[in-house]
């Protein structure tokens, strides 16, 4: 496989606390005129992508959270090349809902629009919300569906699924995303091959298996992109044969408390990958 080059990416800090969550005042806002400026100045910079954070309420230091796809969309109408990613997770979302929002921001952005999909930690926003709390190894098996579902949606003219957490009865999208889950732009000619792409979290053995069984470690530009885990080096270098390269990484150091300066491009946290 030929070499790719590196991607970089910086993680939207669109909840208060910032990077690190915290209630110590730090130099980043969660305001949309703060992250405007910032999107362009990472455009600006040479950053390719931006990943939008989920939350539904309230949780270590994130008392004000804005919501992740509608966010993106903002910053995609700010910006001409950021790609933008945003988090969403499949226990609150249908999945035809979601490839249509998918569908039409990509549309409005001009096929930068992506989707991380993350199975989710904290039990109080989905119980909250009326929704189940299902077990670890359950919500990633919902979260495979739920890409699965995705991929069928927008590359397909109809789609039929009768799975165990989603139906989906003669459903057809129109208009597709501008791109297809392989990344090819529909203004080509040539068909769509859909491969997988990116990493899936993997804090336990179920969360490393549904890229190789469903081969959509992402599944939309509108990709699909996954977040990971921290997991033990023996199964991390097993894995690296199958996971395609990812933008460089490096951790943000904690923002120290001062008052409000210019907004910098910070590098999105190890635990996220988002192929080019």
């Amino acid at each position: 496989m030929p070499a790719e080059p590196v991607r970089f990416a910086y993680w939207v800090p669109n909840v208060s606390g910032g990077l690190v969550t915290s209630r110590i005042e730090q130099r980043t806002d969660w305001g949309y005129d703060y992250n405007r400026e910032l999107a362009v100045l990472a455009e600006n910079n040479g950053f390719d992508y931006a990943l939008s954070q989920v939350r539904y309420m309230a949780s270590y230091g994130a008392e004000f959270q804005h919501e992740s796809t509608s966010f993106s969309l903002a910053l995609l109408l700010a910006t001409q090349r950021l790609k933008v990613i945003a988090a969403v997770h499949p226990g609150l979302w249908h999945p035809g809902v979601l490839a249509k929002l998918g569908a039409t921001a990509d549309h409005l952005s001009n096929g930068r629009f992506a989707v991380n999909v993350v199975s989710g930690w904290f039990k109080g926003e989905f119980t909250a919300l009326g929704e189940p709390w299902l077990e670890h190894d359950e919500r990633y098996r919902r979260s495979e569906e739920f890409i699965r579902a995705l991929r069928q949606i927008w590359t397909e003219d109809h789609t039929e699924l009768a799975g165990d957490f989603y139906r989906l009865r003669d459903f057809s999208l129109k208009p597709k995303p501008l791109n297809t889950p392989s990344g090819r732009t529909r203004r080509s000619s040539r068909a769509a091959t859909p491969r997988p792409r990116g990493r899936w979290p993997a804090g336990s053995p179920t969360g490393t298996s549904p890229t190789a069984r469903t081969s959509t470690g992402s599944s939309n530009r509108s990709r699909t992109y996954a977040t990971r885990r921290p997991r033990p080096a023996a199964r991390h270098r097993s894995s690296a044969s199958t996971a395609s390269s990812s933008p460089a990484t490096p951790r943000p150091r904690p923002a120290r408390p001062s008052a409000r300066s210019s907004p910098r491009p910070t590098p999105m946290p190890s635990r996220v990958s988002a192929p080019p």
